[in-house]
């Protein structure tokens, strides 16, 4: 891989994937395998607790410079500033974000549910 820098001022088209996070590696920071409560990194062999797994960013973005395209993508803690917190910490956000709209759209079809028997 390429080690040098390179700079393009180019205009986003699309995400290419609208995953952008992922567990990672400790060690070696390659995306692990998250199996019940356990993680594992098929690159390094570390293991670890599932719920203790650190997050990476991987930004894949389709861009147009000129009369040219590209597909580049941005990995790592670079994305913490763009982003305004680390992926970890954004994957908590969310994490406890999905749980109250799980918690809000079970309450919801419960009242529904309720109402409409009421109704009978």
């Amino acid at each position: 891989m390429n080690r040098r820098r390179k700079f393009l001022l180019a205009s986003v088209l699309a995400l290419q994937n609208s995953s952008f996070i992922y567990p990672s590696c400790r060690k070696c920071f390659s995306r692990v395998i998250l199996v019940s409560k356990r993680s594992d990194c098929p690159k390094c062999g570390s293991t670890g607790e599932a719920e203790n797994a650190s997050y990476r960013y991987k930004l894949s973005l389709k861009v147009a410079e000129s009369n040219k395209l590209f597909v580049i993508t941005v990995f790592g803690s670079c994305l913490d500033t763009f982003f305004g917190l680390t992926a970890t910490d954004l994957h908590k956000i969310l994490k406890a974000n999905m749980e109250k709209v799980r918690i809000s759209v079970t309450s919801y079809m419960h009242a529904l549910t309720t109402k409409d028997k009421s109704k009978h």
